[in-house]
């Protein structure tokens, strides 16, 4: 009996086997054959020489679908439903490759302080503090360990190209985007953005720089004319770019919504063709940024090589231009040379991409070094820093839904919080309004409140929303900070893209 017992079992098993193994699924006949596309994948050729190899192989209409995105409707409808759009892991960030020469499709994330986007398809990115946070650190082997990190999780999501760094100088508070860029140094932005660049680019991640140039503000930033001589925009703003190149040879860069002396910056001979092209000798290609192209020929001939996220001039509009000759085959070759060299020079062709999971605990390790760099003490009157838990006898936690979660910049750049939302997302813009995307105030689930109340072990830790200016002054036992007056002012600041949308609230 035992031995039959165990040739049935014996049998079973041989019959499972069978079953799992006898007609394998696609998934499990191992990676597909690679088929030679042409001699352009002959790696021992440089970047340009394997370009002009597919370039003469290509249609113009293939070469018209590599200079432009799918279209706004990929940004605020729903997913695409036919090919090319259907590969898009972010259809607003998308350019279709030439499957039949070997050219991958352009996947474009912003990731400034971290992969933005992920919670789309589900997938978690480590949120990072601000890019103020590092700049604050000064430490450039932190912003190369910073870029390694998003380099990782950017390919770790599939993504080919960074939409990341942003290094516009501070100038004023109605900038928006604060949070992403690195002070008003041109020499300190430049080169840590530099450093964080140089290790995305090592992850063989195409990367960009943006916006360049002279965008210093959010509101009214579609048509805001930023007026200034040459000689003081090479020192500053321009001088921040040029460092970067020099540090991090990036793979595109970004031009800006906003006018330069009455000129759309993506328009400006003198800031594209002069300086970024001829004079600092960049090679690779000049991006829009989105809804930023305002022209077909004047743009093209400027110097912009891609339009995103639509194909309002430079899809048929820019056939049309080739064909009556206004724009010359020449330049648009030059165009699509930018784009292919790139692809070879940064890998994403012969190394692609491949998804798998992030490491999670060391973004956690990353993010908490750049916090603790950035966290700089200016001023300590009455040595009333560090505080002593023994001491401490209560604690007001006032405002700013310090119970729940922790605000994070608004806008393109927003990284998913793990979890969802730590405060139920509102909009404050119209319903149908499709900027209002923009305008959702998110909090990652990381509560000050919690973290306080365990480090103050003998203290009584009390939270407030603040939302009853009379409220705090009725509680027994609060005191204020010597320095302080009895009149306490709360405020909660929130910035973001696109409008002016700084929130100032007070009592």
């Amino acid at each position: 009996m035992k031995f039959r017992f165990m040739e049935r079992a014996a049998l079973g098993a041989v019959v499972a086997l069978c079953l799992f193994t006898g007609s394998p699924s696609p998934g499990q006949l191992g990676p597909k054959k690679h088929e030679p596309k042409g001699p352009w994948e002959n790696k021992s050729l440089s970047p340009d020489e394997r370009a002009d190899l597919v370039i003469d192989k290509m249609t113009l209409d293939e070469k018209i679908q590599l200079l432009h995105g799918l279209g706004w409707e990929a940004l605020f409808g729903p997913p695409p439903e036919s090919r090319p759009g259907t590969r898009a892991i972010r259809p607003s960030g998308f350019i279709p490759g030439v499957p039949r020469l070997g050219i991958p499709d352009l996947q474009m994330t912003d990731a400034a302080m971290g992969v933005a986007g992920g919670g789309d398809k589900s997938r978690y990115a480590t949120a990072l503090p601000s890019a103020a946070a590092m700049a604050a650190g000064w430490d450039p082997a932190l912003s190369y360990e910073t870029g390694a990190l998003i380099g990782s999780e950017i390919r770790a999501q599939g993504f080919n190209l960074s939409l990341g760094s942003a290094i516009n100088l501070t100038r004023e508070p109605r900038d928006g985007r604060i949070f992403e860029y690195m002070g008003e140094d041109p020499l300190l932005a430049g080169t840590l953005a530099g450093q964080a660049l140089k290790a995305v680019k090592a992850q063989n991640v195409v990367t960009d720089v943006k916006h360049y140039v002279v965008n210093d503000q959010e509101a009214g930033r579609f048509f805001v004319n930023s007026v200034i001589d040459k000689r003081p925009m090479r020192e500053s703003d321009l001088l921040a770019f040029e460092i970067v190149l020099r540090e991090s040879n990036p793979d595109a860069v970004m031009c800006a919504y906003n006018k330069i002396n009455g000129v759309y910056a993506c328009e400006d001979d003198y800031t594209l063709n002069e300086v970024l092209k001829k004079e600092l000798g960049f090679k690779g290609f000049v991006i829009s940024d989105w809804g930023g192209t305002h022209s077909t020929v004047k743009a093209v001939l400027a110097g912009l090589d891609i339009e995103m996220p639509g194909y309002s001039f430079l899809g048929e509009p820019l056939k049309k231009a080739v064909e009556s000759g206004e724009v010359p085959i020449a330049r648009l070759n030059e165009m699509v040379h930018r784009i292919l060299r790139t692809a070879f020079d940064s890998g994403i062709v012969d190394n692609p991409p491949q998804i798998h999971v992030v490491d999670v605990f060391r973004g956690f390790e990353v993010a908490q070094k750049i916090e603790e760099k950035g966290a700089v003490l200016l001023k300590n009157d009455h040595g009333q820093l560090p505080l002593s838990a023994a001491e401490v006898k209560s604690i007001a936690v006032i405002g700013g839904h310090a119970d729940v979660g922790v605000m994070s910049g608004g806008g393109s750049g927003q990284v998913s919080p793990a979890g969802g939302s730590a405060v139920p997302p509102s909009l404050d813009r119209a319903p149908g309004d499709p900027l209002g995307i923009f305008s959702i105030t998110v909090y990652h689930r990381s509560a000050p409140l919690k973290g306080i109340t365990e480090r103050a072990k003998g203290a009584v830790v009390k939270f407030d929303p603040g939302t009853d200016p009379a409220a705090p002054q009725h509680w027994p036992g609060l005191r204020t900070w010597p320095s302080c007056s009895q009149s306490s002012t709360r405020m909660k600041i929130w910035t973001c893209q696109t409008y002016p949308c700084l929130k100032i609230r007070t009592p």
